[in-house]
């Protein structure tokens, strides 16, 4: 198996990039407020675990919803930060650029708690896997933590104090604002390790 690891920056991505160590990360700037923070911090994260690191830029903000774009949340939106179909576009396009790459897995960290979305459940990612075995190339996709919650994710993976450091989990820009969901749960998940520890 080749494994090709969807690497945001965040906590979870960082988790599990320490925990699986993928052959390759790939960062996706898809037009997200955040993108250069965590651009910067998944590449310093591969970097630090030794992992080869891709990035990518594809514009889809004219796409996007809620605090991740600046855009008026969707009234079909399950959260305020809910990017339309944003996993599936992430792993189509990671499917796009790895399947001539001999890649074989996508990974994304996705956690338990991300079920609120549908896009976070084991039926997405099962009928996501399926639709990608199906096409050229057979590759699958596989959402290794989605059992764990963020903080029981990073004790899995003894992922080092020095990486959680370079994480950034803000929603609205490049410095973290301390107020959106993903600095939220960020501060909660840190607090509950005993981070730094």
């Amino acid at each position: 198996m080749t494994e090709l690891l969807l690497l945001s920056g965040g906590l979870d991505s960082a988790a599990l990039a320490a925990w699986r160590k993928p052959r390759w990360c790939l960062f996706i700037d898809y037009g997200q407020r955040a993108a250069q923070a965590e651009h910067r911090a998944a590449r310093t994260i591969a970097r630090l675990l030794s992992l080869d690191f891709h990035a990518l830029t594809l514009d889809c903000s004219a796409l996007g919803g809620g605090l991740m774009s600046g855009h008026t949340p969707s009234a079909v939106a399950p959260t305020p930060e809910w990017w339309p179909y944003r996993n599936q576009l992430l792993v189509t396009f990671a499917a796009a650029w790895g399947v001539t790459r001999d890649i074989t897995t996508i990974a994304i960290g996705t956690v338990s708690t991300d079920r609120r979305h549908r896009d976070g459940t084991m039926g997405f990612y099962q009928n996501l896997d399926a639709l990608l075995a199906y096409q050229e190339g057979g590759l699958r996709v596989q959402a290794p933590a989605i059992e764990y919650s963020s903080a029981e994710l990073i004790a899995h993976s003894a992922i080092s104090d020095e990486i959680l450091g370079w994480t950034h989990s803000c929603h609205t820009g490049n410095s973290a604002c301390a107020a959106c969901p993903g600095c939220r749960k960020r501060q909660e998940t840190l607090a509950i390790v005993g981070w730094p520890r």
